[in-house]
C-alpha cells in the first residue's frame, strides 16, 4: 500500500499556489507547521508576478524583506481598502 498521495487541488482560494492573488498592502500570513512555533505575518510591498500572482516582496515586522513564493501553508489577508 502507498500512503500520503493526494490527487487534485484541495487548497481554498488565496491559499498558497497558482491561484494565489494579492496586491500591495495585503498581508501574507504563513501558518506554522511546527508545534510551538509562531505564525509569521508580513506586508506585501511589491507583487512581481503577473496579475497579482507570486512571487511577492514582503516586509516582516522586524524590517526584514524577502522575496517569497508562498506555499500551501500561506494565506493572503486582503487589506481593508479594497
Amino acid at each position: 500500500m502507498i500512503y500520503g498521495i493526494v490527487r487534485g487541488s484541495t487548497c481554498p482560494p488565496n491559499r498558497g499556489g497558482e491561484d494565489m492573488h494579492a496586491t500591495v498592502g495585503d498581508r501574507l500570513h504563513v501558518h506554522s507547521n511546527t508545534v510551538g512555533a509562531h505564525d509569521r505575518i508580513a506586508e506585501i510591498v511589491e507583487v512581481r508576478g503577473a496579475e497579482g500572482h507570486p512571487p511577492y516582496l514582503v516586509r516582516f515586522p522586524d524590517g526584514h524583506e524577502s522575496l517569497v513564493y508562498p506555499g500551501p501553508d500561506s494565506v493572503i489577508e486582503h487589506s481593508q481598502t479594497q
